[in-house]
């Protein structure tokens, strides 16, 4: 599985419905559960992003089916970024012949 940072945004569609900005964030945790990832966290941020997400997913697809199918709720714009531990960073240093 792989670490993924995701930026957000909320649209006007979203701002429009604060109301259920609890019960969206519960069906994204369904959703990512769904196409076989696993929830890190969630994280409300004030500047030129609304939120950060961390997620665990199986697979490239796994991640685009993710992103499409959040996409098409019309609530978030999103900015995504695959993310490493130290420890495979240093693993691929390792490897370099320097």
């Amino acid at each position: 599985m792989t670490l993924h940072i995701i930026l957000g945004k909320l649209t006007q569609a979203a701002i429009e419905h604060l109301d259920k900005i609890q019960e969206r964030a519960l069906n994204v945790e369904k959703l990512i559960g769904d196409t076989g990832g696993k929830f890190i966290a969630l994280y409300y941020t004030f500047g030129h992003y609304d939120f950060v997400m961390i997620v665990d997913m199986p697979s490239p697809e796994a991640l685009a089916k993710f992103i499409f199918e959040l996409s098409t709720w019309g609530t978030v714009t999103t900015e995504t970024m695959t993310a490493l531990l130290p420890e495979q960073i240093y693993e691929v240093v390792k490897q370099i012949d320097i």
